[in-house]
């Protein structure tokens, strides 16, 4: 949060867009919101002040609450800024003389600014008081506070629509190609360039060149390297991406750098005004893991995925590929035929030739929009048995529907990081700047010592109901494929936990608040001693927790009305305390955790994102159809 010039002090900024707040659009917001406060005093709401009719408004001091409304379109970033803002009131009374006084607002300032490889416009586009529900309609698409769009698997096909209308509509209309190299440099401008090797191990298909610079590349042969001059919008395809497999390749690399530049440049851009990081080169591997929605992201996983998805979406459209494939079942008789593996092979071939795809992509694209017997020739590409990785909704079914794991998470000797259920030892887990967990350099290097190994089984919907996320539930295949969790095939990982234990008296997250007694406390008390053990303030203890300041002032004054379960909960979450913690604060209240699956999802809030922010875990709690956490409002 950020006081004006002349405050004491200013806070670590929390994301990419509060810290372009404060360094570059803070003195243009502070003087639209004064101008604002000057000339309408009277729209301020004064019914608890002192000057409820005020001649005259003057802004002495704003603090920046939270962002909200964010999207992008093409170069230009908006949003509002939620400011607290202290003003001063002056009223003329012919009888009682001059009145001041001050009062607190929240204001409301929407802002526009338009960047490139700097900053071309700034605009202040409007200015009121904040008003709860009020939620202006955002052009383009929204955005995290880091710049980087937030988009959901059931809004992949309506991006590629979108970004069709504008480049490619004839494809929305009638099957065919895509031209995406037409679209890349007659549409975008962008300069495509083939014929180098980018790695010596194929390792990276393409690269976009957010930023002017020098990259290196290899020639085709690998015998020499050199530097090369590429301007800002330059997309190198590696040479091999076509000799190595083939067209389709070439063709998805290049959807998926087009669309890097069409979605993820002003992240860079942002980047690059703010501590001058140039992003001259964002590579794109050719093999890499992408979390699932629930996850913990970093953005370059983000973006990635995007990309990723992205690519096939644009270049195979829903609306015309379905009819394409429908003309192919109808030419070769799907229906009839008895031979449907090789019909599907066929047709997946006639579509990767139509489209310039792989067949692996089309037989995916196939399964995407309706047609799952395309899985008849992708058996080959079944995952292997034994795997360490584990989406985060897998976790939670796991700890929801097994209840030896659910043991193992609640024990607080694993942590759920980076997508592995790891041993929480500080030899394995480390915290980034941000405060996130992540794992270490050694962690890395030897999964195997470190993680719990899980199996795969299937699984009907009817019988994930409530351990799921509903957008899975919702998929027209009645099947899942989900982890499991077996204590037998983990002997030598927990052995390993359990000695680690020992070497320590207590877990390094938190062990500082295990050792505040509780002893004679009651509930109130005891959390308003890990609040001054944090030394968090007021405000700062309601940024973290989504709750509101009469929590705070109930904790400070010790009332005698206990906390409910979900103000433990919230409290725990937004202060990043651990189960053992939580659990204490439970018990002081006269309160527990049930055997209900909000229970289950409200106690894997705390066991599953440690490091995490409260709006992470709500979203969470959102994805289940479950209530979130925190009273504090939001509009």
């Amino acid at each position: 949060m950020y006081r004006s010039k002349g405050a004491n002090s200013v806070s670590t900024q929390r994301n990419d867009l509060e810290e372009f707040i404060y360094k570059i659009c803070y003195q243009p917001i502070w003087t639209a919101v004064n101008n604002y406060i000057a000339v309408h005093p009277t729209s301020l709401r004064l019914s608890t002040s002192r000057v409820k009719y005020p001649d005259s408004a003057m802004l002495l001091d704003m603090m920046l609450e939270y962002t909200n409304n964010i999207s992008i379109d093409e170069d230009t970033l908006h949003f509002d800024a939620i400011i607290s803002c202290t003003i001063e009131l002056q009223q003329n009374d012919d009888y009682k003389g001059t009145l001041t006084g001050e009062t607190s607002q929240w204001i409301i300032a929407s802002c526009e600014a338009t960047i490139t490889d700097k900053l071309d416009r700034l605009k202040i586009t409007d200015v009121h008081t904040w008003t709860k529900g009020k939620k202006p309609v955002a052009s383009g698409i929204s955005a995290s506070n880091n710049i980087v769009p937030v988009l959901y698997k059931k809004d992949l096909d309506a991006e590629a629509t979108a970004f069709l209308e504008k480049y490619c509509p004839q494809a929305l209309l009638e099957p065919m190609p895509v031209p995406i190299e037409k679209i890349a440099t007659e549409e975008l401008h962008l300069t495509v360039l083939q014929g180098h090797r980018i790695t010596d191990d194929f390792s990276i298909f393409g690269q976009i060149c957010f930023s002017k610079g020098k990259v290196l590349v290899r020639d085709i042969f690998k015998c020499s390297e050199t530097e090369m001059d590429v301007n800002r919008g330059t997309i190198l395809i590696d040479a091999y991406t076509f000799w190595e497999r083939n067209k389709g390749c070439a063709n998805n690399t290049l959807a998926h750098e087009v669309y890097h530049w069409h979605r993820h440049r002003l992240y860079a851009a942002i980047k690059q005004i703010l501590r001058n990081e140039k992003f001259i080169a964002h590579r794109c591997p050719s093999n890499m893991s992408y979390p699932s929605e629930y996850e913990e992201w970093t953005d370059e996983q983000r973006m990635e995925w995007q990309a990723n998805n992205m690519a096939p979406r644009i270049l195979m459209p829903i609306q015309t590929f379905k009819i394409k494939v429908d003309e192919l079942y109808q030419k070769y008789n799907y229906d009839d035929n008895t031979l449907k593996a090789a019909v599907l092979t066929c047709i997946a071939d006639e579509l990767a030739k139509f489209y310039g795809v792989s067949r692996q992509s089309a037989l995916i694209r196939m399964k995407e929009t309706g047609y799952p017997e395309a899985q008849l020739v992708l058996q080959q590409l079944e995952e292997q048995e034994n795997h360490a990785y584990i989406s985060r909704e897998d976790v939670f079914y796991e700890y929801s529907t097994n209840e030896s794991f659910r043991e193992l998470l609640d024990s607080g000797k694993f942590k759920y990081v980076d997508g592995y259920i790891i041993i929480n030892d500080k030899k394995y887990i480390q915290k980034d700047e941000s405060g996130k967990y992540t794992l270490t350099k050694y962690a890395w290097d030897n999964l195997e010592e470190c993680t719990i190994s899980f199996t795969w089984k299937r699984i009907k919907h009817s019988a994930a109901k409530g351990h799921l996320p509903e957008e899975i539930l919702h998929r027209a295949n009645d099947e899942q494929e989900v982890s499991t969790y077996d204590k037998k095939q983990n002997t030598s990982v927990t052995k390993l936990s359990d000695e680690l234990q020992k070497k320590r008296s207590r877990f390094e997250i938190n062990e500082g608040i295990h050792n505040i007694s509780t002893n004679g406390k009651t509930c109130w008390e005891y959390i308003f001693d890990i609040i001054n053990y944090k030394g968090l303030s007021k405000v700062h203890f309601c940024n973290l927790t989504g709750l509101g300041e009469e929590v705070y002032r109930k904790a400070e004054k010790n009332i005698k009305t206990d906390p409910s379960v979900r103000t433990i909960v919230a409290i725990a979450c937004g202060l990043d305390l651990d189960i053992e913690t939580a659990e204490k604060m439970l018990s002081l209240a006269g309160r527990s955790l049930r055997e209900s699956d909000e229970d289950r999802a409200l106690k894997f809030c705390i066991t599953g994102f440690a490091g995490q922010s409260i709006e992470e875990r709500n979203d969470f709690l959102e994805s289940y159809g479950y209530k979130t956490l925190g009273t504090k409002e939001r509009y």
